[in-house]
């Protein structure tokens, strides 16, 4: 871990206090356990995504609560997607787990657990969605009692299956801490900061849900899922703000999940799948919110994240807050837990700059070696496939995905003639010893220029540090 000494007197003496451990007046910002270690204020189990649609989808979600409850949880947020297309049926597999795990709204304990849900764009909209479709079609009357966002539906079918009164927009208080949440659709977040900001506690964080990434804030501009900026106008004049949202189902293997700007800004990753909306690399369909400009067909097929299945578990103490990130398909870890300091304007050690400068480029063992052959495709034709072996952590700091360049090696002159971005293949997943190796495929095409061809292979983590190449060579 790298020392910063911007951090004042009191985070060391309250970091010594709160167990997670200093270095030379540090406050780590990363640290194994964090979430679990004892004398948290406030826990929350934090999920988005759940996207629930027939009977037995709730088997992941059924565990994720469990976790939650069985490391005590005091509520539990849900960024929204809750029911995948919309109907009422969906939504009643959530309630029905829900009081499973928490009867009458508590744990084994007797001690209350708060809801702390919000309706996603799949619950208010969905009903109209191809899906359902036929069902509608075929009796128009059940849309009346059975579509989450048809007419007044919404609060009526929450208020049956929650047992709580709905609101656009509510604030809830777990433990003395303010928790405000939105659910989809025209959300007049600015108006309700206004008239009820001054009835949150400034001297302690507080929390807000909505579905969409307040825009600008976590991935930056390019993100898929952000919502159109009334949020982050909102949020801005509250510095103690941490926001979770959902949506873009990007990973929390991802370290750009946590943002700190004027408030702190934290992508709450899917229950149901990892994203693979990302543009321009090989073995990914694209980005429908970033560059959309490329028109050439990728070769590759893209990596399966349907067993990307995430959550979190926030604990909150005097003087930071926690955040263990966790993957309930193998129940495993998915880093060091993240470590926010508190108050969050005094120190932000997850704005992007500063997170940038502390990490480092993943690198190939000593002695690896990529290879390069050519193969057939019966529907693409001549390909040129380049494997090599996953690249290796450094301090901490995973491969992401890697950089393949194509270049032309002739009389003397390298000339590069194409050049690629693959995700690596566990991007998304806990990280293994070994890793995965990875694969990039060029067509003929992409090398009009025949002749002998070197194809060098970077690494890259999540904030762009590339490492030292490795490299094949092959006549093309």
């Amino acid at each position: 871990m790298r020392l910063n000494n911007t951090f004042t007197r009191r985070w060391f003496i309250g970091g010594m206090a709160a167990g997670i451990g200093t270095m030379a007046g540090s406050r780590l910002f990363a640290a194994p356990g964090a979430a679990a270690k004892p004398g948290a204020r406030l826990r929350i189990g934090v999920l988005s995504d759940v996207h629930l649609r027939n009977p037995g989808d709730e088997a992941t979600f059924l565990k994720a609560l469990a976790y939650f409850r069985d490391h005590g949880a005091d509520g539990v947020l849900i960024a929204g997607d809750i029911a995948d297309t919309g109907r009422a049926a969906e939504l009643k597999i959530c309630a029905d787990s829900w009081f499973k795990t928490f009867p009458n709204g508590k744990a084994l304990d007797g001690r209350p657990v708060e809801q702390l849900f919000v309706y996603g764009n799949h619950d208010i909209d969905g009903w109209k969605w191809k899906s359902n479709e036929e069902r509608y079609k075929a009796n128009p009357e059940l849309k009346k009692v059975d579509a989450i966002g048809f007419e007044n539906n919404r609060a009526r079918i929450w208020e049956e299956f929650f047992h709580e009164k709905f609101a656009p927009i509510w604030m809830k208080r777990v433990k003395g801490y303010a928790f405000v949440g939105a659910h989809w659709g025209d959300i007049r977040i600015e108006e309700f900061m206004k008239a009820h900001g001054r009835e949150i506690d400034p001297t302690l964080p507080f929390f807000y849900t909505q579905h969409a990434h307040p825009r600008n804030t976590c991935f930056g501009s390019w993100a898929w899922g952000r919502d159109d900026g009334r949020s982050t106008r909102a949020l801005s004049p509250f510095p103690n703000a941490v926001a979770f949202s959902g949506h873009s189902h990007y990973t929390l293997t991802d370290e750009r999940t946590v943002w700190q700007g004027a408030f702190t800004s934290v992508n709450t990753a899917s229950l149901k799948y990892a994203s693979t909306d990302y543009a321009l690399r090989e073995n990914m369909p694209g980005n429908g919110h970033g560059y959309r400009g490329e028109r050439r067909k990728h070769v590759m097929a893209k990596v399966h994240t349907s067993n990307g299945r995430q959550g979190m578990l926030m604990s909150v103490f005097d003087d930071h807050i926690a955040l263990e990130r966790r993957e309930f398909v193998t129940d495993k870890s998915l880093g060091d837990d993240w470590v926010i300091p508190l108050p969050c304007a005094d120190s932000k050690p997850f704005a992007y700059a500063a997170h940038a400068k502390k990490r480092v480029a993943p690198e190939f063992a000593e002695g690896a070696v990529a290879k390069a052959v050519k193969a057939k495709d019966a529907k693409k034709g001549e390909m040129i496939e380049v494997t090599f072996p996953a690249a290796r952590t450094q301090s901490k700091c995973r491969v992401f995905e890697y950089e393949v360049t194509a270049t032309l090696v002739e009389d003397d002159v390298d000339l590069v003639q194409a050049q690629r971005r693959v995700m690596a293949p566990d991007f998304h997943l806990p990280e293994t010893p070994e890793g995965r190796p990875g694969a990039c495929v060029f067509s003929a095409a992409d090398l009009p220029l025949k002749g002998r061809y070197r194809f060098d292979v970077r690494p890259i983590e999540c904030f762009g540090h590339k490492g030292r190449a490795i490299n094949a060579e092959l006549a093309v």
